[in-house]
């Protein structure tokens, strides 16, 4: 009875060290990854100081990007929670591979994102800076590319990360994504946005103010300037009460 003990509890034991190497190791892949994406310069050789702007790149860096930079400056200015006194670090992804490991969401056909959660660090994939613009991941071009210029996407994300700083690193699980992304379309097109027509075309059913057929931001950005620009509401008080999407959608079907 000893001896059939003794035999049964070597493969538990065995079981217990191979499950702890396991966990080990993934800890330590876990470990080295989060190293890794918090201090992303070594891997990025190419470095531009532009006013409060740290562009890092694996290609060398033109000198346009001091234009491109300006262009961002002034969409920011829509902004009410951009501080131009605080350091901004953007990082170009040419190679697929870093937008695929820097951005977080293991592909790379995404315009750019942004480590909302410990570094806000801004991660562009790759682009024609001269001419202001980023490079499609596929054949098809740009959707609504006229409206998204390169400076459209940097923009786009430090606002991610300036909604982070002034309303805590966990806003992607406590506020709706009409509002963390209708925002940053806001602050990223700078103005350039037809209310009226885009309601139009809301309320018609059209296919670009439609985020599940078009993946575009119109729709979310219709809902936040409703409620800043036509409302009146800060953005604090948005914010603070976001309301229900399906109640923003019928106000913006009913007649003005």
């Amino acid at each position: 009875m000893i001896a059939r003990t003794i035999q049964t509890a070597r493969p538990v034991r065995r079981l217990a060290r191979f499950l702890k190497t396991c966990l080990a190791g993934l800890l330590a892949v876990a470990s080295l990854y989060l190293l890794v994406c918090v201090f992303p310069k070594p891997v990025f050789a190419y470095r531009s100081v532009y006013q409060n702007y740290q562009v890092w790149s694996d290609q060398p860096i033109p000198g346009e990007i001091t234009e491109v930079l300006d262009d961002v400056t002034r969409r920011l200015r829509t902004s009410s929670l951009h501080d131009r006194e605080v350091p901004v670090e953007i990082f170009f992804c040419n190679e697929p591979w870093r937008l695929w490991l820097y951005g977080r969401a293991f592909h790379s056909r995404m315009g750019g994102a942004t480590d909302v959660w410990l570094t806000r660090q801004v991660f562009i994939r790759a682009s024609d800076i001269p001419a202001n613009r980023i490079l499609p991941p596929g054949p098809r071009p740009i959707a609504d590319a006229a409206q998204r210029s390169l400076s459209y996407y940097i923009a786009h994300e430090i606002t991610h990360a300036d909604v982070s700083r002034a309303f805590g690193r966990t806003v992607m699980l406590r506020y709706p994504q009409w509002l963390l992304e209708g925002y940053a379309d806001y602050v990223g097109k700078g103005g350039d946005f037809d209310f009226d027509e885009n309601r139009s075309l809301f309320a018609a059913g059209a296919r670009e103010l439609d985020f599940g057929r078009s993946g575009l931001y119109r729709e979310f950005h219709l809902k936040v300037a409703y409620l800043l620009d036509k409302k009146g509401w800060t953005l604090q008080q948005v914010f603070a009460n976001p309301p229900e999407e399906h109640e923003l959608e019928e106000r913006l079907r009913a007649a003005p």
